[in-house]
């Protein structure tokens, strides 16, 4: 479970960091592009400055804008893809970014072999330009940086012998590193805080259980899939609570909720998902078999008795619960309706038991026998 929660949660990240990244990637591959069409232009508005080699330049210029259109293309392809976007983009972002750098190197290589000449300055922005057109884990990046500063080292040292630009190579790989790895990982970082701040946000604060806000989240997702077999969705309501208000003050109504929840947690935590959708209103979507919950349900009972008696406040709740099994073709609002009608009914039992009926009265009998689903637990 912990190990889904996790990949869960890396997901998040990868979405709002892909998410994040769009908007400059494709800024930054527009201005790529439009560079290229510029000098392709240029290419035919003063060919003589290119000499007999224009067919080399302009190789490189439609080549350059290739790879960038394939690029926006990408993106745009996987921007509504979350289940393919990470095994795309991870794969097609750094193939793309060495496409980037043969291509700076190898318009510098044309130059020395054509011109006599160094000029790694074409180099150095698009050095820059990586990681601001394609979003990569900084470790993806140094590597690729490392390996291709190496190859532009060997062609300024041994391929045109010059001595002039190394040390502006050395100076500019520093920044290669302190700017773009800087960047990447702010940006992880600033992704990693979203997805932090949006979990805070559904969750409750007083049990730690996902709020309302995240069960209609994840109802609105259940309504569009296929439910699993062994799901179990189980409606609990707290007895007493307006009592313990009354009689004890907010204050020990709200010891309560909390002393429930820890209850729940260490029975069903490890099983599913916990929401407070409410007050002293709790949903959980379990999984697992019957056997098992009848079990976990008759521990529940003693770990709410064990609370009552260390604390000397009465905790004692109401649930219904339902098998997607019974409902083969239902769908979870199904299931959502009959745990709440089931637990309504084991809300009006023990009111009923003690002489307060203040919930509706519905016959809890199943082919003239009270169904297990209807019990009440704990004190």
């Amino acid at each position: 479970m912990n190990d889904t929660k996790s990949e869960n949660r890396n997901k998040l990240i990868f979405t709002s960091l892909y998410r994040s990244s769009m908007g400059i990637s494709l800024t930054s591959l527009g201005i790529v592009a439009g560079l290229e069409v510029m000098m392709l232009i240029y290419t035919l508005i003063d060919p003589a400055l290119f000499g007999p080699y224009i067919w080399n330049y302009r190789t490189f210029y439609i080549v350059l804008l290739a790879i960038a259109s394939i690029s926006i293309g990408l993106i745009i392809f996987v921007k509504q893809d979350t289940e393919n976007r990470f095994f795309v983009l991870n794969i097609s972002n750094p193939i793309c970014a060495i496409l980037f750098f043969l291509w700076s190197i190898g318009i510098t290589y044309s130059d020395v072999v054509h011109w006599g000449t160094i000029d790694p300055a074409v180099f150095m922005t698009f050095s820059l330009a990586v990681p601001l057109s394609f979003f990569m884990f900084p470790a993806v990046y140094a590597t690729i940086v490392i390996i291709v500063d190496a190859i532009m080292l060997y062609l300024t040292i041994v391929v045109s012998g010059a001595t002039g630009p190394i040390i502006n190579l050395f100076i500019f790989f520093i920044f290669q590193f302190v700017l773009g790895i800087g960047f990447l990982r702010l940006k992880m970082k600033l992704a990693e805080r979203i997805v932090t701040e949006h979990e805070n946000s559904l969750i409750d604060v007083m049990t730690g259980f996902a709020n309302r806000r995240k069960y209609e989240e994840d109802m609105k997702k259940m309504t569009q899939e296929d439910l699993a077999e062994n799901l179990i969705y189980v409606a609990m309501d707290i007895n007493g609570l307006k009592k313990t208000n009354d009689r004890y003050g907010h204050e020990a109504g709200d010891r309560l909720i909390a002393g429930a929840a820890k209850c729940m947690e260490q029975c069903f935590g490890d099983y599913g998902r916990l929401y407070r959708v409410g007050g002293d209103e709790f949903v959980m979507l379990l999984y697992s078999n019957n056997d098992w919950l009848d079990n976990m349900i008759s521990q529940f009972g003693e770990l709410m008795k064990a609370w009552s008696k260390e604390n000397g406040i009465a905790l004692s709740a109401s649930y219904g619960y339902v098998f997607a099994s019974e409902y083969p073709k239902g769908k979870i609002s199904t299931l959502a309706r009959v745990a709440d009608d089931r637990m309504y009914e084991s809300k009006t039992r023990y009111y009923a038991m003690r002489g307060e009926d203040r919930r509706r009265r519905i016959v809890t009998q199943v082919g003239g026998t009270e169904d297990p689903r209807f019990r009440e637990g704990g004190s």
